[in-house]
């Protein structure tokens, strides 16, 4: 621990809340503090000049069927409130995180699901006027959502039995389920969701995110990993329909937000990399909807990023094409990525969000944190960088980890 900059653990939870650590503005030279964390992540952001390069963690408390068998590692408790938690890695850690706003974009489902378990296989049905939608899963000590199964969650992948869609019908029941809401009442949900992001953001002078936009990521969620790479080839047109409503959904939710004082957004591109498609592929799904939604939300006065995480290398060009803000979460420890070549490929149009791989520096101790910040910071850096783990900090990783990676990145910035 560094006691002079506050990141070690608390030695309880109530250490949490009545903590001596030292205040972030004692850790920093006066000199250089000149801008506020918004202003600093904004202009990282836009790969213009900053006072210090900032560093902003995604925190993932994970389900506690993921925790079991772990023990928890941040220096918060479980149930420590947001705004706590959020104070806690400001102040005293020092970090420039950003405030997220949360808009759903559809209306409350008009049908009642009917829910049944038989044989170890969880069912879910909705009576829908274009027909039965149906999803299976298997139903173990492995599934976090209970006798539930949602549309959009990881954790369908690996337990399907039915997927929610496997035909045209069960996209058209899909959407009359997942059914946008009436303008009036979009409009209502942005403007409250922004005021309460933008009055959590202003107690410490950060940005605002928006989440907007799932495309194959969240077919992915719907049709089956596997399934949804086989459509793509035999059964395309499926697979656009899809996107094409769901693109709309994200098109209706950028421009609710937009003029509202939101500073960027995130598409969630974590599924739509080359471990899954070709970069025509890529391009033939998804590019002009990836640039419409950039260029609407530079309409709506909000920066772009987009999340991509592994089987980066093959689509470097396609990236570069769709000339996004912002990455997010590239891993530059994951076999067969080379640094220099995703800097040189993508900073003349794109700025990085990354850092230490979650997976292969984080849980491997400190010292090869300490060294991905360094190497992170050789091979990006002071211009258009924030230092972030890929893609996130877990609750069960070893915390001495993530203070390494704040140490480091406060004597390298």
């Amino acid at each position: 621990m560094n006691p002079a900059c506050g990141i070690g653990r608390p030695p309880s939870a109530v250490s949490f809340v009545v903590t001596g650590i030292l205040p972030v503005s004692r850790c920093r030279s006066r000199e250089r503090d000149l801008m506020t964390s918004r202003e600093r992540i904004v202009a990282a952001v836009r790969r213009e000049a900053v006072d210090y390069v900032p560093c902003s963690i995604t925190f993932n408390a994970l389900t506690p069927v993921q925790r079991q068998g772990y023990d928890w590692q941040f220096p918060w408790p479980p149930d420590a409130p947001g705004d706590e938690r959020l104070r806690y890695q400001v102040e005293e850690l020092g970090l420039d995180q950003v405030v997220h706003v949360g808009l759903d974009v559809c209306a409350p489902e008009p049908f009642e699901p009917e829910i049944s378990l038989e044989g170890g296989i969880l069912h879910k049905r909705y009576d829908t006027l274009a027909g039965v939608l149906h999803a299976a899963v298997r139903y173990n000590e492995k599934w976090p959502h209970g006798e539930d199964i949602r549309f959009f969650s990881d954790f369908n992948i690996g337990h399907y039995v039915k997927p929610w869609i496997e035909t045209e019908q069960d996209l058209e029941a899909f959407k009359l389920v997942h059914t946008p809401a009436d303008d009036a009442t979009l409009e209502a949900r942005a403007e409250s969701a922004v005021a309460a992001a933008r009055e959590q953001a202003g107690r410490f002078d950060l940005a605002t995110i928006a989440h907007c936009g799932t495309g194959m990521t969240g077919a992915q969620h719907l049709f089956g990993a596997t399934q949804l790479c086989l459509m793509t080839v035999e059964n395309p047109d499926l697979v656009d329909a899809y996107l094409e409503y769901e693109h709309g959904l994200t098109m209706r939710g950028l421009q609710a937000l937009a003029g509202r004082g939101v500073d960027m957004v995130r598409r969630n591109g974590f599924y739509e990399t080359a471990d899954f498609y070709s970069p025509a592929m890529l391009e033939r799904f998804l590019g002009e909807r990836l640039r419409a939604e950039r260029d609407a939300a530079h309409a709506g006065g909000m920066l772009m990023t987009y999340t991509a995480h592994t089987g980066i290398m093959p689509i470097l060009d396609y990236l570069h094409g769709l000339a996004l803000d912002s990455i997010f979460g590239i891993d530059l420890a994951f076999p067969g990525v080379d640094p220099a070549r995703v800097r040189d490929a993508l900073s003349d149009v794109s700025s990085f969000w990354t850092g230490p791989s979650s997976t292969y520096h984080l849980w491997k101790g400190p010292e090869p944190t300490r060294e991905a910040v360094r190497m992170t910071f050789e091979v990006f850096g002071r211009t258009g960088l924030i230092l972030s783990p890929c893609v996130s900090s877990h609750a069960i990783m070893p915390w001495e980890s993530t203070a390494a990676m704040i140490e480091e990145w406060k004597r390298l910035r």
